[in-house]
C-alpha cells in the first residue's frame, strides 16, 4: 500500500525533502513504517528511533488528522492513502 509521509522542522532538512510517498505492506503498522524510514535515510534516523528501533519518544507523530503516540505506534494499523506528518521537537527560544 502506499502512504504519503510529510516531514516538518528538521526533518525536513535531514531527509532533504518536504514529503514522499512511501510503500508499506498491506496490514503495517506505524513503528513498522518509522523504522523503514529511519532504514531509508540513516541522517534521519536518530530523529525517528532509539538505538534498539523503538519509535522515538519525543517525535509528534499525525496519521490523517489525529496524533498518535509514540507508545501507539506498534497499535496504529495504516491503510493505504494514509498521510503520516512526522514532527520533531522544537527547541530554542
Amino acid at each position: 500500500m502506499k502512504l504519503r509521509v510529510q516531514y516538518t522542522a528538521q526533518l525536513r532538512a535531514v531527509v532533504g525533502r518536504a514529503e514522499e510517498v512511501v510503500e508499506l505492506s498491506e496490514g503495517g503498522n506505524l513503528a513498522e513504517l518509522l523504522n523503514l524510514l529511519a532504514d531509508s535515510h540513516s541522517t534521519a534516523r536518530p530523529h525517528l528511533v532509539t538505538e534498539v528501533g523503538q519509535v522515538r519518544p519525543s517525535l509528534l507523530i499525525v496519521v490523517n488528522d489525529s496524533a498518535v503516540s509514540a507508545r501507539e505506534a506498534a497499535k496504529t494499523v495504516l491503510y493505504s492513502d494514509d498521510i503520516v506528518t512526522l514532527l520533531p521537537p522544537i527547541a530554542g527560544g
